[in-house]
């Protein structure tokens, strides 16, 4: 899923909340994240976000600015 500034954060949610996700960021890296949730930042300029951890478990991590990301997709394992 391409992602930009105008992204649909519940869009997002409905695919990936719970779930493994690679997320291209736009200096080129692509980091493996547990998605958990979204969150809206109306109140400030950085803008909305979504919310991850590294560990898969339900508590609360870090963040990932939509400026910043540039692609959301499942995380596919491969053998």
């Amino acid at each position: 899923m391409k992602i930009s500034i105008k992204s649909n954060l519940y869009d997002i949610l409905d695919k990936f909340q719970c779930k493994w996700v690679n997320v291209w960021l736009n200096n080129g890296k692509i980091i493996k994240v547990f998605l958990l949730d979204i969150d809206f930042l109306e109140d400030n300029d950085i803008g909305d976000a979504i919310v991850y951890n590294t560990t898969g478990s339900l508590d609360y991590g870090d963040a990932i600015y939509l400026k910043d990301m540039n692609r959301i997709e499942l995380y596919k394992h491969t053998e």
